[in-house]
């Protein structure tokens, strides 16, 4: 029975295979699949370092900043790494997913169910398909990290840790969804379980509290650097009963953190013994899983049908009923109306209370962090995290914020019916993407203001008054910026059609990917054009005004040109796409 179940394995992965290498005769895949192979060249293609000759790179800047050697900062990474590795088991424990502790294919359970196969085959034959994504999700972990030279090490002993950790995790998530179901079959309702963990985790925190209160090691005075501080954070950390706690994790991690073989031989041991106990606890538990797979498989089926035909919600958390966003009111503006339809779709995260929650957050916040830290090195760290991030969203966001028409270009003839011209609807259907991202960059803005604060204070020419002028003129030029990169991705959803459809098959491989790439970086060329313009023109007035009437009006002034140059832009390409979208058939666009 093992040897038809692992021929089932194998016989599906080279269907897989070549069901792949037969969609790169189409050429869209095809070009995708060139992009795809050449950014993980350009990306990984770097020698690695011999054992014990890692690399220069970003790891060891990285390294270099907490003004900690190799040999301390292991010992950080170790005690952090645990925490989070324990943060994620009580997390699986409080919350678990809604998906159970195995998940099988409409087609495995069809076949696999009615079949004499023993409840632990099939947990075997699940647990040994889940080895070939762990295998690949840690040789990608491997090159990703590659760059982390103060690791030292191997790129084999890295490969070998990373599936350690991955594995084990995978097997601590499917043993801990299995016994949840089991205490729910013998009648435990879920808020009595949660009463019970809670009450644990409650005794487990007052006796690891009081050991750390009586012995916490006392922060160092003065102006110190992030290495500092975090090293007495993982002091306080790894005192008394949760050291204990953090004691199988450091296990788990040591053979990724080894720095040589003998070191990676010694750990190995612990690790896999730690591995064999899971294992053998997962393909020991005796609990009914059947019916929570076959729900699952079929919800899963459900929900590829619905990404397939453009109606992919991010998430897998239900829909409930929520509250409007605003009030609409009917004698309104007909944009306002896709408005409040496409916030009602999204997370309940994307409210103005959270906005406002958020901001307070990070006013509170980062100044009480660049004390507590040190002006410099923290302030440093800060605005570089937002800055980096605001970036990202500003790049990357528009891809991912698709509650616009591209959600909706499957429904085009039911859209085209609306007494509403072109350039209505697809303004209408922007606004959403736009107010989110432009939260976002918001928040982002007001962090990177505030980390810089105490900087700018020791330059002359930047006073309060220029530097409130410059943070609001960034605010007001933020909202067209987004509106420009949002019409780039529903203008290639427009114009091409086909394409487009292709890059929303969920998973997918290289060639996929490679589409979305082409896409992501056509965007980008394209915003750099329409940008032009606008930085020139700016460029050019804060040059030519600011030595008549100073700096801070002419900042202003070259703002408002920008404003005006960019919404020039907005209007025609809003103009342009409406007619666009008036004469689109999809039908025949989409026709093979």
């Amino acid at each position: 029975m093992l040897g038809a179940l692992l021929y089932l394995r194998l016989t599906s992965l080279k269907n897989l295979l070549l069901s792949r290498l037969r969609r790169l005769r189409q050429p869209k895949y095809l070009l995708g699949a060139a992009a795809g192979v050449a950014y993980f060249y350009f990306i990984f293609s770097r020698p690695f370092g011999g054992m014990g000759q890692p690399s220069i790179s970003a790891g060891s800047a990285a390294a270099a900043a907490f003004t900690l050697s190799s040999s301390e900062l292991l010992p950080l990474l170790s005690v952090f790494g645990a925490f989070a590795l324990v943060l994620i088991a009580l997390f699986t424990w409080l919350v678990p997913s809604e998906k159970p502790g195995l998940t099988f294919s409409e087609a495995e359970v069809a076949f696999l169910f009615p079949a004499p196969i023993s409840r632990r085959r099939l947990i075997h034959f699940r647990l040994l398909g889940a080895q070939l994504p762990i295998l690949l999700s840690a040789i990608f972990f491997t090159l990703l990290s590659r760059g982390w030279s103060f690791l030292g090490g191997h790129v084999l002993t890295h490969i070998v840790g990373w599936w350690l950790v991955l594995t084990a995790v995978n097997l601590h998530f499917t043993g801990a969804a299995l016994t949840l179901n089991r205490i729910f079959d013998a009648g435990i309702s879920v808020w009595r379980r949660r009463l019970v963990i809670l009450g644990g985790l409650a005794v487990l925190v007052v006796a690891a509290a009081i050991p750390i209160w009586q012995n916490a090691p006392a922060f160092p005075t003065g102006d110190f650097g992030p290495g500092a501080f975090f090293s007495a954070i993982a002091r306080t950390i790894d005192t008394g009963l949760l050291s204990w706690l953090l004691y199988p994790g450091k296990l788990l991690l040591a053979p990724f953190l080894a720095a040589d073989l003998r070191t990676f031989f010694f750990a190995l041991g612990p690790a896999a013994l730690l591995l064999a106990v899971h294992y053998f606890w997962v393909s020991r538990l005796e609990v009914s899983f059947e019916e929570a797979s076959v729900a699952h498989a079929e919800k899963r089926a459900a929900r590829v049908g619905r990404f397939q035909a453009g109606d992919y919600r991010l998430g897998s958390a239900p829909v409930k009923a929520r509250r409007e966003p605003f009030p609409l009111r009917v004698p309104g503006r007909p944009e306002l109306a896709f408005l409040w339809k496409n916030l009602l779709g999204t997370r309940a995260l994307f409210h103005w209370r959270v906005w406002a929650g958020c901001a307070v957050a990070i006013m509170l916040g980062v100044p009480w962090l660049i004390r507590a830290g040190g002006e410099a090195p923290f302030a440093a760290i800060i605005a570089t995290v937002a800055a980096v991030f605001a970036i990202y969203t500003l790049l990357l966001g528009p891809q991912l914020a698709r509650q616009d028409l591209r959600s909706d270009l499957p429904n085009s003839d039911i859209l085209k019916t609306y007494p509403l011209t072109g350039w209505q609807i697809l303004l209408g259907q922007l606004l959403t993407p736009i107010a989110i991202l432009t939260g976002l960059l918001w928040l982002s803005l007001l962090a990177v203001m505030l980390a810089l604060a105490p900087r700018a204070e020791t330059v002359n020419w930047l006073t309060p008054g220029f530097r409130l002028t410059v943070v609001l003129c960034a605010a007001a030029v933020i909202p067209a910026l987004c509106t420009l990169q949002l019409l780039i991705p529903n203008a290639a959803a427009l114009l091409f059609p086909a394409w487009f459809q292709s890059t929303r098959t969920r998973g997918g491989g290289i060639e996929l990917m490679g589409q979305r790439l082409i896409f992501v970086i056509g965007q980008f060329f394209v915003i750099l054009i329409s940008l032009l313009p606008a930085v020139l023109s700016c460029a050019l007035v804060i040059f030519a005004s600011q030595w008549l009437i100073g700096p801070t009006a002419a900042v202003v002034l070259a703002t408002l040109l920008a404003l005006a140059i960019l919404a020039a832009e907005i209007a025609g390409g809003l103009w342009w796409l409406g007619e666009r979208f008036e004469k689109l058939d999809l039908a025949t666009e989409l026709r093979p």
